[in-house]
């Protein structure tokens, strides 16, 4: 009995100093609800029961159903949406047309309630009649400019041909687009639509906001029977019909509208107007201070630096793609005192350096405001031999980017200094101590590329070299050309042209009243890598 004693005694003191091991809880989720069972079943017929509920494999969180869950035909009123365990409950509120096919999507609103996977389409349909409609219609939306995928658009349907329905009248069938800018419609009955897309900024399923973004189709599409059921393989036969494809544009007023000039800081106006402007002229009504003009790379802001402090109210007319305004610019004053500007933080003038190390292209300064003349100053450039002392001017004008004159020898370091105080822009500003250090590069660092436009179409094309989000290059093309772009960096090129329908030489985006789709732009096939020393020969087919 003694022995035994012992025995339990030495289990249990093994036992209770056994190390307590948290247990681990597997992979991580990365897969989004699953759905498990409907009641009424997914495409039902002779539907009549109010209340729908959809069962997952996983707790879910519903986000923001009255504009995620799209109904079509659209209910009057939104049904009441309860989550219940791992069970969704709808309970339809209207009551349904006799007959009718609806469809019921959900898009990127379900999700796990752990990891916060998304199930980005979910589609319920049934029907009130005897049958359910079977017919569909698919395809993507694209940014017309950039190409990108257009995501989170409604997309509509309607059964008229009717211009102003999108602006007057809730679509008959509607969806989403995807994140890939890819959308689809099923279950719709047979006939012919006109589609619309819309970025809809207040959620009335109508186009009457002038900044909502955009699609639309010149003429009815046909819908197309769905794809039938291998009954055999339990799965669609796939789906050979070629997708839509839609592009989406801001529309912009045909008459740009001058905004509120805003007065940032002392000897700076800024005047935006409502849409892109390609032809800006100005004339003073009276009295007119010197100014040096800009315009953004929008083409939407011109900004003035003025060469004196504005002392006096000044008239001028801006005349802005041939429509005239009448602009009163006043003196400065900061917000706060009744005035339209705001101070700066800033109490130096910002310079900064540009084709730092470059062979092709001179050491540049740039200045945040036109500067002073300066007769003479003087630039050290120091080696690790020597240092070269030499001198430059800027000119009596408004500056606001300088080339050094300097030369540089190849894969040599070189550090360039500029002592502070040298250049006052005309705000009363001036500069700390001016330094770069780099090593200069050499011809081989370089690639280049030979493009040839073969010119099949008979609109004038505008060509264009990107390098990433910046336009390097434009060229204006009525024929047949080749373009020797030079002394590139290596890195990834872009190159697109545009069709130019009305020869302004710029890109319009589309206009919905006018009929005016958005001028098309054509990327050549694929990404070009430039890499160094080394020629790049491209034919560009222009359609």
């Amino acid at each position: 009995m003694k022995h035994l004693y012992l025995y339990i005694f030495i289990v249990l003191l093994l036992s209770s100093c056994a190390k307590v091991v948290v247990p681990t809880g597997g992979p991580k989720d990365t897969t989004p609800p699953k759905m498990l069972k409907e009641q009424p079943a997914n495409a039902s017929v002779n539907f009549a029961n109010p209340v729908i509920k959809i069962t997952f494999d996983e707790f879910f969180t519903l986000n923001n159903p009255n504009e995620n869950v799209l109904v079509s035909p659209p209910f009057e009123h939104q049904p009441d949406y309860k989550t219940k365990g791992k069970t969704l409950i709808i309970k339809i509120k209207d009551t349904l047309q006799a007959n009718t096919t609806y469809n019921m999507v959900f898009s990127n609103c379900i999700q796990d309630y752990n990891e916060s996977n998304k199930l980005n389409y979910y589609h319920y349909s049934f029907s009130t009649g005897s049958e359910l409609d079977s017919f569909k219609i698919k395809g993507v939306l694209q940014d017309a400019k950039t190409m990108d995928a257009s995501t989170d658009f409604f997309v509509m349907l309607y059964k008229n041909d009717i211009d102003s329905l999108p602006l007057t009248t809730r679509p008959d069938y509607v969806t989403k687009s995807v994140s890939n800018g890819s959308f689809e419609f099923q279950n719709i009955a047979a006939g012919n639509y006109k589609i619309f897309a819309l970025k809809d900024i207040n959620a009335n399923l109508l186009y009457d906001l002038p900044n909502e973004a955009i699609a639309y189709l010149d003429a009815p599409i046909a819908a197309y029977q769905m794809p039938a059921i291998d009954t055999a393989k339990k799965e669609s036969i796939q789906d050979s019909m070629p997708d839509l494809h839609l592009y989406t544009f801001s529309q912009t007023d045909s008459v740009p509208k001058l905004q509120r000039y805003e007065n940032p800081t002392q000897g700076i106006y800024q005047f935006p107007y409502s849409t892109p402007i390609h032809d800006f002229t100005v004339k003073p009504l009276g009295k007119e201070i010197p100014y040096f003009q800009t315009m953004a790379a929008t083409a939407d802001t011109i900004t003035w630096y003025t060469k004196e402090v504005l002392k006096d109210t000044l008239s001028y007319i801006f005349t802005a793609n041939g429509h005239s305004d009448t602009v009163q610019i006043r003196p400065y004053k900061r917000l706060g005192n009744g005035g339209r500007g705001s101070q700066t933080s800033t109490n130096a003038l910002t310079v900064s350096f540009s084709n730092v190390g470059h062979r092709y292209k001179p050491l540049t300064l740039n200045f945040s405001y036109p500067i002073k003349p300066v007769d003479s100053f003087p630039i050290l450039v120091y080696t690790q031999r020597d240092t070269i002392r030499t001198t430059c001017s800027v000119p009596d004008t408004f500056t606001k980017q300088l080339p050094l004159p300097l030369q540089f020898e190849d894969k040599k370091s070189y550090t360039v200094v500029i002592p502070d105080s040298i250049f006052w822009g005309y705000n009363g500003l001036t500069h700390d101590t001016l330094k770069s250090s780099f090593t200069a590069k050499t011809e081989k660092e370089y690639g280049n590329l030979l493009m040839t436009y073969q010119k099949d179409c008979a609109e004038s094309v505008i060509a264009q070299l990107w390098s990433g989000e910046r336009l390097l290059q434009e060229d204006l093309l009525n024929e047949s050309k080749q373009i020797s772009y030079q002394h590139l960096d290596p890195g990834i090129y872009r190159v697109c042209i545009i069709k130019d329908r009305n020869s302004n030489g710029q890109w319009d985006a589309g206009n919905y009243h006018l009929k005016q789709q958005p001028e098309e732009i054509i990327y050549f096939q694929n990404a070009i890598n430039i890499r160094a020393f080394w020629d790049d020969d491209e034919t560009f087919v222009i359609p």
